[in-house]
This record gives C-alpha cells, structure tokens and sequence, in this order.
C-alpha cells in the first residue's frame, strides 16, 4: 500500500478495559497487611464482606479503610483511574489520539474510592457473571496465585483456557467485535473497566490461594 488514505479507527462504542503493573513494594506491602488481618480472626470476622457480592469465595474481606490508608496503593489508584477516564474521552474526542490534548489539560478529575475488598479464592470457589453498582470503574489487581497454578492452566484441555481466570462479557458477538475476554491472573496486574461491564471468574483446582484485591471508584 503506497498510501494510508488517512484512515483512522473510529470506536465509539467499545468498552476500553485498562492494563496496568503494581509496583513490587506494593504489591509485598498489600500481601504482608492481608496476612496481618487474616491471623486475627476478630478482624476477620469484623470484615467479612461475603453478604455484599455475588461470589462462592472463602474469604471476601472488606479493605476500604486500609487502602485509603495506604499512600502508594491510593496514588496507584488515582494515577490509573485519571490516566483511565482521560485517555477514554481523548479517545472519542479525537478518534483513538490517547495522548493528553489542550481540552482536557486543564481539566482536574478527582477519584474517589467507594469501597475495597480483598479475594481469597481456593480450590473450586468462583464468581458469577455481575456487574458492580454506586461506581463508575471497577478494579482488580492480582497479589498471589497457587504454586502449581501455571501447571493447571497449562494443562486445561478447553478450547480457551479459563482455568482461575476473569472472564469479562460483552453482549454483541460480530465480525470486528470480541463478546468474550479471558484475563489469566497474574501477580503484579492490575485492571479497571467501566462499573457497567459483565464479569466473572472461573474456579481452578490447583491447592493454594488465589488472591486479588478489588476496588470500586467514581469521579468526585
């Protein structure tokens, strides 16, 4: 092709999901907190968040006020949510242009966290497709996962492998349009999409803990 013809990929209707990478302090930090409240079963008990979400997991355990507590793990979260809802309105404004444009350099978006939870998925537990109400983005990031658990995936004779993974659904299923993603879990990533979007997670079978801290947020 002698000329790109000044094409452009107009996507104004596609849910943008966002990748990120924790920091490796954070994410030893988060883990060493985690295991402090879950040897104290008065915390435990005094946390359970179980009756709030739609999951068959064994420890659901409410984290809000250790993450606001937590200066690294806040900036995180503010820095990706802005990053976020800044690239998705540069986005539609400018037709796939994800970088900061003199319209929104002067704006200010403030993120509040709403609520925070952890995840400490076993053998056989899971989540049911949902989606997250009182929020405009939700979040995920991944702190720990089953010694054996790259084994189990590895060997999962599905046609997709979905062993311990985030599922997230989309309802159209065409030519240019993926109704289904799969998100294998790994320590360090971090994800946010739109509060709106159906997911859920597969069980695995592999001995351990599967753990994840989740977060709902809103522009202030």
């Amino acid at each position: 092709m002698t000329s790109d013809h000044d094409l452009k990929l107009v996507a104004p209707f596609s849910p943008t999901i966002l990748k990120a990478t924790m920091p490796d302090g954070m994410v030893e930090r988060l883990n060493a907190r985690i295991d402090d409240l879950l040897g104290r079963q008065d915390e435990v008990a005094a946390r359970d968040w179980s009756a709030h979400l739609a999951g068959v997991v064994s420890t659901e355990m409410r984290f809000t006020d250790v993450i606001r507590e937590m200066s690294e793990v806040t900036d995180f979260l503010y820095d990706v949510a802005r990053t976020y809802a800044y690239r998705c309105e540069n986005a539609l404004m400018h037709y796939g242009d994800y970088e900061r444009t003199e319209e929104l350099a002067d704006k200010t978006l403030r993120i509040q966290i709403k609520e925070g939870w952890v995840n400490d998925m076993v053998a056989g537990d899971y989540n049911p497709a949902h989606f997250h109400q009182g929020c405009l983005f939700s979040s995920v990031g991944y702190l720990r996962v089953p010694p054996d658990y790259e084994a189990e995936f590895q060997a999962d004779k599905a046609r997709q492998n979905t062993a311990g993974c985030l599922q997230f659904i989309d309802s159209r299923s065409a030519v240019g349009v993926r109704n289904l993603f799969v998100v294998k879990p790994a320590v360090g990533e971090f994800y946010l999409w739109p509060s709106w979007m159906l997911h859920c997670v597969y069980p695995f079978r592999s001995p351990g803990v599967r753990r994840s801290f989740a977060v709902n947020l809103s522009l202030a």
